[in-house]
């Protein structure tokens, strides 16, 4: 997020603030009042203005030489919750906390949540439900799961906090969940966690439904959100179009910056309509490949994934939309196909194998002619996507032409006709010329002898020949 919110210490705890326009994040930016090489953990915050986020300022008012991290705030923007570690009132080394806003816009009454949510271990990391009356946050506290775990506490009419349970052993496990995040429209949990199965990295981004009074089954949001280092403290903006993370580079939790850019399909909270299909051959038996889905009304590409053994495959889409199926492999021509998602859905196709010498019935050209017509380019841009998809192939074109007419002429035009194939697939596909051989045989190699027009016909053709 660049030099205005990072520092060249660690940057991490991003949440958007009752309004998208305001982030609020921990940074070790500020070396400690009492000297030395320490850095303490504080709270900022930046607005964004015309669509930029300003330079990073202090809460001022809430930062002390003790350790502060980890804030959220309430829907109004009135009340303030973040942890504060290491004071002689804590119960634990960390503690959550909060503030409410006063008449003159400073922080006042900041008090510890006591015992009923706080423990003797760690607890950090809040995290508010749509209406306010529910706290997420982590803890490491005696009868967890795991290392750490995520807990909540709800907040009664009397204003009171509940006793902090535990939200059980679907989403916590032997190893940690941390940074808790509940959507701000949708019942959609967000976590990090190093514990759940399917990871790309150390600490990965995990997301889990609230249905039918319990949690289901946490899917890692996927690689274009998760690497292989460690991704903590996911936030989306309420229109869930940009997300905020912390990121390293490494599995260590060194070197942590800000980031954001769009939210991924994988990561919105609606995608939850399945599209499932399959691929096999003509004989029924599954292909290998990569299969990929645009959201054509966003611009956003899903992250593609390989198809399984069985040749199946199946996303997780957001309703009501148009998409673009793409499938590509190294034994059949690219498969796309548009369509509009109308609940759960299934698309199975079988593939057009490709042989090392390959001739298109729609390559015929006007008698005595080499231009590219119409009905040609189906077949010509299918063959110019496998070249693109498969940048490590040649191509060799040859054209052919009946015995009729002067030898002569009969090179020429199969020349012109081939060098019209490489132009076109030149120039609409980009595709470098150096990849593609382009010959003319004139009569010289027929298919059979020329008893008919039809065996004519069948000689008047141009053959591409794949290589590596």
């Amino acid at each position: 997020m660049g030099e205005d919110i990072n520092s060249r210490k660690e940057d991490y705890g991003p949440t958007i603030g009752n309004v998208d326009n305001l982030i609020l994040f921990t940074s070790k930016r500020n070396k400690n009042d009492e000297g030395g090489s320490t850095f303490d953990e504080d709270l900022f915050f930046s607005e964004k203005l015309e669509g930029y986020w300003g330079k990073a300022q202090e809460f001022r008012k809430i930062n002390t030489h003790y350790n502060e991290g980890s804030a959220c705030l309430s829907h109004d923007g009135k009340h303030l919750y973040f942890s504060r570690c290491n004071t002689p009132e804590s119960l634990g080394n960390c503690d959550l906390y909060s503030a409410d806003l006063g008449p003159d816009s400073a922080w006042v009454n900041i008090h510890n949540l006591g015992p009923q949510v706080n423990s003797t271990g760690w607890d950090s990391h809040p995290s508010l439900s749509h209406h306010d009356d529910t706290l997420f946050f982590a803890s490491n506290r005696l009868g967890s799961f795991g290392l750490s775990d995520i807990y909540y506490a709800i907040h009664d009419a009397k204003g009171n906090w509940s006793k902090a349970m535990n939200l059980g052993p679907v989403i916590n496990t032997v190893n940690s969940e941390v940074s808790p995040f509940y959507h701000h429209k949708f019942n959609v949990l967000y976590f990090s966690s190093n514990g759940e199965p399917l990871s790309f990295g150390d600490f990965d981004i995990y997301k889990s439904y609230w249905r039918n009074g319990m949690w289901g089954e946490p899917k890692n949001i996927g690689p274009l959100v998760n690497g292989a280092g460690s991704e903590y403290y996911f936030t989306i903006d309420s229109q869930s179009k940009d997300l905020y993370y912390a990121r390293s580079e490494e599995a260590d939790k060194k070197n942590l910056d800000l980031f954001s850019f769009p939210v991924p399909m994988e990561a919105q909270p609606e995608a939850v309509t399945q599209l499932k299909g399959s691929l096999k051959n003509q004989e029924g038996k599954p292909m290998k490949g990569i299969v990929s889905v645009i959201d054509l009304d966003n611009g956003v590409e899903v992250a593609p994934k390989f198809l399984r053994e069985d040749g199946t495959f199946d996303f997780n889409l957001i309703n009501k939309r148009n998409y673009l199926l793409i499938i590509q492999g190294d034994e059949f021509f690219r498969i796309e196909e548009l369509f509009f998602l109308n609940g759960d859905m299934e698309i199975n196709k079988v593939a057009e194998p490709i042989e090392s010498k390959i001739a298109f019935e729609s390559l015929e050209f006007e008698n005595g002619k080499a231009n590219i017509l119409p009905s040609m380019h189906a077949d010509l841009d299918k063959l110019a996507n496998f070249l693109i998809d498969h940048p490590e192939l040649k191509l060799k074109i040859s054209g052919h032409t009946d015995s009729a007419g002067k030898e002569e002429a009969n090179l020429k035009l199969s020349q012109a006709r081939a060098d019209a194939i490489k132009k076109y697939l030149a120039q609409e596909f980009k595709i470098d010329g150096a990849r593609i051989t382009a010959i003319g045989y004139g009569s010289a190699r027929p298919l059979t002898k020329e008893v008919t027009d039809e065996h004519k016909q069948l000689n008047r053709r141009v053959e591409f020949e794949i290589s590596r």
